[in-house]
């Protein structure tokens, strides 16, 4: 018997120091993606960046519209819009971007946070808040008072997916200070919405409306039809659109004509 105890605390002891001091982890779960970029095409969507990744944007919104043919080659001869925006993942569910449009030299800054993922075979759900202040650096005819050159804004976003291909949103929004030159500060209530087929990995098309509940808007409501194209980690998105503006404080505002104007979007993740 002696001899079997001592025999077990040898066995033991050699299986004890021969377990390995490392193994691997469990494999950790992937982040909800329901659509593929942080844009669909002038909304927000709930998407935002791996920790430290980087992302870059630029988008063109053609002045002329359409209509004038091809005078105007559909609008590519006219003057743009233009939005210069640098990103960067703070944490993987809290993205930081910083942009400028050329209209006004409106800089805007701001943040996106992911705060739920619902994942589920049958109707997956994502919600995010994105807030940003704007400040216009170039505007003619400056307001007497300053500060009326700062605008602030925010989106609630919604986004789930139906079966394997249409990404739907919806991304209420408020706007202070609509309007820089209203002897009063004024307010825009809107309510973005919108859908993208998915036909494969590559391709897609996407339609988007966001029309104003309350407070200032222009003369018409905002609605936008176009495609995406996913190459080589790239996105292309062209569309046609009645808005001409590329921050969200400008975009926001409505739009100044109904004609269609031909628009489109690089985005790039570093």
């Amino acid at each position: 018997m002696k001899y079997f105890v001592i025999l077990f605390l040898f066995i033991s002891c050699i299986i004890a120091y021969s377990q390995p001091s490392w193994q691997r982890e469990a494999p950790a779960e992937l982040p909800l993606q329901l659509f593929s970029s942080p844009d669909a095409l002038n909304l927000p969507t709930t998407e935002t960046l791996q920790k430290g990744d980087i992302y870059f944007h630029i988008s063109h919104k053609f002045l002329v519209p359409v209509s004038e043919g091809i005078d105007e080659l559909f609008g590519f001869d006219g003057s743009i819009y233009m939005r210069l925006g640098l990103g960067y993942g703070i944490a993987d569910n809290l993205f930081a971007q910083l942009g400028r449009s050329n209209l006004n030299g409106n800089i805007d800054l701001q943040l996106k946070w992911k705060v739920l993922e619902i994942n589920s075979d049958v109707l997956p759900l994502a919600i995010a808040v994105n807030g940003g202040v704007a400040y216009n650096s170039k505007v003619v005819n400056e307001p007497a008072d300053k500060s009326r050159l700062w605008q602030y804004y925010g989106f609630i976003i919604a986004n789930t997916m139906v079966g394997k291909s249409l990404g739907l949103g919806i991304s209420p929004g408020f706007l202070y200070n609509a309007n820089l030159f209203c002897e009063e500060p004024i307010n825009s209530w809107t309510m973005g919405a919108y859908a993208q087929y998915f036909f494969d990995e590559r391709w897609s098309v996407i339609a988007e409306a966001n029309p104003t509940l309350n407070g200032w808007r222009q003369f018409y409501n905002t609605y936008s039809l176009g495609m995406e194209i996913e190459t080589a980690g790239h996105f292309f998105k062209v569309a046609l659109s009645n808005n001409v503006y590329t921050n969200f404080s400008q975009f926001m505002t409505g739009s100044v004509d109904d004609k269609l104007h031909i628009t489109f979007l690089i985005t790039r993740v570093l």
